[in-house]
């Protein structure tokens, strides 16, 4: 799918609409995920054919074909996430709205140690994983297989779903993608690429869960 706006667009926008209109952040994300997710599907449909790119083994390449589904199916949540998410046009003063994120943020960092132990605070997938990142040592990044064996020692039952100890890599990703959160493509230091979650992610999404 073609970027937008084109050359095209720039020149109408130009032409028919001397002042510029201010981007709508909340549209600007569902443009975004939508083309990732054509992406990802011209992507599934190539790795889908009979014939196996040369020097490709078939274990690579079902590896390959399961790690672009895991993200297809979590743009897929996403999209749909924000396509169901009313959009407020009326944004707040930017140093007010900055003043509030960094409260909830500061409030955030403060209850992180007894999140498990809290009955009244929500039990998101976000703080649980955030959780499972401090209990290793808060890397910057964990692999998804990781991520998820560690969740799965968890007792309850994720975002209401799932068991903690029936949780896949696709179901985390479904949960995990309405908070904008999806596995990112990483490099180890013996230069293998895996999925993982970064840790920075569940921060930034930690803002947003209603706790």
């Amino acid at each position: 799918m073609t970027q937008f706006p084109t050359l095209i667009d720039q020149v109408a926008t130009a032409v028919l609409a001397p002042v510029a209109a201010t981007e709508n952040p909340h549209h600007r994300a569902i443009l975004d995920v939508f083309t990732e997710v054509q992406d990802l599907d011209r992507q599934l449909a190539a790795l889908s054919g009979d014939k196996l790119p040369d020097g490709v083994s078939v274990a690579e390449q079902l590896e390959k074909l399961t790690d672009v589904l895991v993200e297809r199916m979590a743009a897929g949540a996403e999209l749909g996430a924000l396509l169901s998410t009313p959009c407020c046009c009326a944004a707040a003063p930017e140093d007010d709205e900055e003043d509030d994120t960094k409260d909830a943020q500061d409030a955030g960092e403060d209850e992180d140690d007894d999140f498990l132990s809290c009955p009244s605070r929500p039990k998101t997938i976000v703080h649980a994983c955030l959780d499972v990142f401090a209990a290793v040592g808060d890397p910057d990044t964990m692999a998804c297989a990781d991520l998820v064996l560690c969740l799965r020692d968890l007792p309850g039952v994720a975002e209401g779903r799932w068991p903690y100890a029936d949780l896949t890599q696709v179901r985390l990703a479904q949960l995990l993608a309405p908070y904008g959160v999806r596995p990112r493509d990483t490099t180890a230091h013996d230069g293998r690429r895996y999925k993982a979650y970064r840790r920075t992610d569940l921060l930034d999404a930690r803002a947003g869960c209603s706790c």
